[in-house]
């Protein structure tokens, strides 16, 4: 027996298993980081910002979503979107640095991501015009964050028109996304969306047009295909059953999986989306059932963590008699390669989408995006 080529023989295996096995591995382990590193601030979802830095760009005071109230920026690392509340509290967790030109931000007061860009807003998300059109609603979802502010109470649909247009001019505008608060009914703030549908398309017929509606009959969403929208999101909300009945008492769930279904009829597959919420104590597995639901209708989910604040806690902890459990960063990267494997089996993608969440990227973790 020749110990030496034995002996190389087995360095070699030795060279393979271990050594290649971890090159791949740092390989992915970098990639993780840049996605970890954005859950972790989805989780926190404040940054302090010094008074003496000059930011670049003006904050966004977001009238609908995650942050909506609040003054917020957009930031981006290693191409990945995230908006955060802005605050002046020097005791938050994060922090954002300039140096040298260059922001970055700090985690108790060490650098946690370098050459951090901020991001331009354009209304509500970046080359977006995300406008909702009423923060009022005749709904009680406890979930809801819908700001109060009524920011444009003032505005009728002719003043959204010349707002959209007058946006359209920005070198960053790239599409119309459209939401609402329903008041004072449903039908006419259908009617208002169309209104500007139609008549942001006749100046700007090849701009992208998503809407975001409450929908309670077929009808509603062929108005709003006919008006000239290319895309619409439609909110299961809750994932399970029992606790949507208790967060979303005027709806009712199977009825919103039946409109799903007839809006994917009219808009296409892959041109339909829908959030699906966690994070108010339901399992993993109801939320991965939920999205293998939607996923099989051709609807791309939006799925979203849940956002705590003064608006939504007190409500969401009465309606579901439990206090809410804390999220971790392994359980919202767990369910996001759980979204990404469920879309690629049903021949979908986060991709086909122009308008809205999917392509902003700021507030969740989007598969093909950062997965």
């Amino acid at each position: 027996m020749n110990t030496k080529n034995t002996w190389k023989k087995y360095r070699g295996e030795l060279y393979q298993k271990y050594f290649r096995k971890n090159i791949i591995e740092v390989f992915v382990t970098d990639k993780i980081d840049s996605v970890r590193a954005k859950a972790e601030l989805m989780i926190n979802n404040k940054i302090y910002i010094p008074i003496d830095i000059k930011l670049p760009y003006p904050m966004d005071r977001s009238m609908a979503g995650p942050g909506s109230g609040s003054l917020s920026i957009a930031l981006t690392f290693d191409n990945k979107n995230i908006k955060l509340v802005t605050s002046r509290n020097q005791n938050e967790s994060y922090s954002l640095q300039k140096e040298n030109g260059k922001f970055h931000i700090l985690k108790d007061k060490k650098i946690f991501l370098e050459n951090v860009e901020m991001t331009p807003i354009l209304f509500h998300a970046p080359r977006q015009a995300f406008i909702n059109l009423d923060s009022r609603c005749i709904y009680n979802c406890a979930f809801c964050n819908l700001s109060k502010r009524g920011f444009f109470h003032e505005y009728d649909a002719e003043k959204f028109v010349k707002l959209i247009l007058k946006a359209s001019n920005r070198s960053d505008f790239q599409a119309v996304a459209l939401t609402s608060g329903v008041y004072p009914d449903n039908t006419k703030t259908i009617k208002k969306m169309c209104y500007i549908i139609k008549n942001v398309k006749e100046k700007l017929p090849d701009i992208p047009i998503g809407v975001e509606p409450c929908i309670s009959n077929k009808k509603e969403i062929l108005l709003l295909k006919k008006a000239g929208a290319e895309e619409i999101k439609i909110n299961l909300q809750i994932p399970d059953k029992d606790l949507f009945g208790k967060i979303c008492p005027d709806f009712r769930y199977n009825d919103i999986l039946n409109i799903l279904g007839e809006a994917v009829e009219l808009f296409g597959k892959g041109k339909v989306t829908s959030n699906i919420i966690y994070g108010v104590g339901e399992s993993d597995r109801s939320v991965i059932k939920a999205i293998e639901k939607l996923a099989k209708m051709g609807v791309v989910p939006t799925l979203r963590m849940i956002r705590i604040n003064e608006l939504n806690k007190k409500k969401l902890e009465e309606a579901t008699s439990d206090k809410l459990p804390n999220i971790s960063v392994d359980r919202v990267l767990k369910i996001a390669h759980e979204h990404k494997k469920i879309l690629e089996k049903c021949g979908l993608t986060t991709q086909t989408f122009e308008t809205m969440c999917h392509k902003c990227g700021c507030c969740d973790i989007v598969p093909f995006w950062d997965v």
